[in-house]
């Protein structure tokens, strides 16, 4: 019998060093696992003691996390404060029987009937046979005493008519056979469907419905739990250590499915040891038929530096989506980004998104912080959007080692820049910070004073301040 426990006693284990949690009502102590965590030490202390079972479900964990995980359990919840169990959405691809649906196996009394009509077939047949011989002059059996008396009526009044009888009788009763057999098996409805042939020409109309209806029955792309291998078809480096891949779609017509604000996850074997690493692509679904990425390949880098190994053709293990930001066009009037380095990515996938939809009025006002001009990811289609959408996307560069000629913002992203949007902390401002650590905490420190509801290491759409 498994150990129980209570909250209670979860909540005595709730330090860095000690880390207990509840998953689907089950207890975990995954304080072997903190270090090895992909999202970092902070989420798992800050669930810890507590029901993580939402949290873990909205993060899209992969079933090889969930193996991960069964080897923590330590025992279940006490039954008297299990929390009610919530479906949680996830993929299930479904096995469809291609066997008709009919039975086509004939019932019994098919079967009967099927076979007197047969045996009536061949007496008709044998009948006529020895009515033709008959009337040839051929001497038959003494049994047939029924043919016997006709040729006792041979040469009277009557021969004429009881030779005309039989072979009516006899022509009658092979027709009607036939009849009777064709159109049984016109009626027999458990006769498989496609056994018969179309008669009926298909429109156009119909068509392109039919057509139409299986594309929109096509499985996603993407699986959240699952990885799926897509095939590198273009790799081109933009600066001394940053990349832009193209993987392709299984097919020219795809369309990722990717969630906007959401992000991917990469996985590879290196030197024995799964690692996985998420990413957000710059490409949406209005790229058909592929993925696009901007990678900064870093020294320490494991995956960065697999990926820049990379010849065309080789596949690549991805899964998703990933991520808890559900953006749509209500989400808030004014948003402010902070971006440092990579950390542009998912920030571009939104301001793509709103400058492109005519419908969407979001202002955007982005601090795009970098070490030197070659740092800068995606400038050109930056400037981009905030030439063609001036109303709702301003940009500004900031640069800690800037050139000589650098004409923008020096040194750091400070709270007297953060000052300078104007935007105050209110129900129709939302900030979204993605970078390095150091630069997330260090804005943390800046908008906490200018009144901002600072975030928990999990991050939830609802948030004020959201962390990618």
């Amino acid at each position: 019998m498994a150990t129980t426990y209570t909250m209670a006693q979860l909540q005595m284990h709730t330090k860095s060093d000690d880390v207990w949690m509840v998953l689907h009502n089950k207890v975990y102590d995954v304080t072997k696992y903190i270090e090895d965590h992909p999202g970092g030490a902070a989420i798992l202390v800050e669930v810890a003691g507590t029901d993580a079972t939402e949290a873990f479900e909205e993060a899209g964990h992969s079933d090889d996390a969930r193996d991960i995980m069964a080897a923590y359990c330590i025992g279940e919840l006490a039954e008297e404060e299990h929390a009610e169990e919530v479906e949680f959405y996830r993929l299930n691809y479904e096995q469809v029987s291609t066997a008709p649906a009919v039975d086509v196996k004939k019932n019994a009394l098919s079967g009967q009937l099927s076979h007197i009509l047969k045996r009536f077939l061949k007496a008709s047949i044998v009948g006529a046979a020895v009515f033709g011989a008959y009337r040839q002059g051929y001497r038959l059996p003494p049994h047939m005493v029924l043919l016997d008396w006709l040729e006792t009526q041979r040469s009277g009044n009557s021969g004429q008519f009881w030779t005309g009888f039989g072979i009516a009788t006899v022509v009658q009763a092979t027709a009607s056979v036939g009849l009777l057999a064709w159109a049984w098996s016109k009626l027999d409805v458990q006769e498989e469907f496609t056994h018969f042939p179309a008669h009926r020409q298909g429109r156009k109309e119909l068509m392109v419905l039919k057509k139409e209806t299986e594309v929109a029955k096509k499985l996603p792309v993407l699986d959240p739990q699952k990885y799926r291998k897509f095939e590198l078809m273009k790799k081109v480096q933009l600066s001394s250590n940053v990349y832009h891949f193209v993987f392709a779609l299984p097919n020219a017509t795809d369309v990722l499915g990717l969630p906007i604000g959401q992000h991917i996850a990469i996985r590879a074997d290196i030197d024995g040891k799964s690692v996985s690493r998420s990413y957000t692509p710059i490409s949406n679904d209005v790229d058909v038929g592929r993925i696009e990425l901007v990678v900064k390949v870093y020294p320490g880098g494991l995956i960065t530096n697999y990926l820049a190994k990379l010849n065309i053709g080789d596949k690549v293990e991805i899964r998703g989506p990933k991520g808890a930001m559900k953006y749509n066009k209500d989400y808030s009037k004014n948003i402010l980004m902070i971006a440092g380095g990579t950390g542009i990515t998912p920030m571009y996938q939104l301001i793509r998104t709103i400058c492109t939809d005519d419908s969407d009025n979001t202002i955007v006002k982005l601090l795009y912080a970098n070490n030197t001009e070659e740092d800068v990811l995606l400038k050109e289609q930056l400037d981009a959007f905030a030439a063609k959408c001036p109303k709702k996307f301003k940009i500004e560069y900031v640069l800690s080692k800037p050139s000589e000629g650098w004409k923008g913002k020096v040194g750091f992203v400070t709270q007297d820049l953060i000052k300078e949007q104007e935007l105050s902390a209110s129900e129709d401002t939302k900030v979204m910070l993605c970078g390095p650590p150091p630069m997330i905490n260090a804005m943390k420190n800046n908008l906490g004073p200018l009144g901002f509801q600072l975030p928990g290491a999990l991050s939830r759409p609802t948030d004020q301040v959201f962390l990618f």
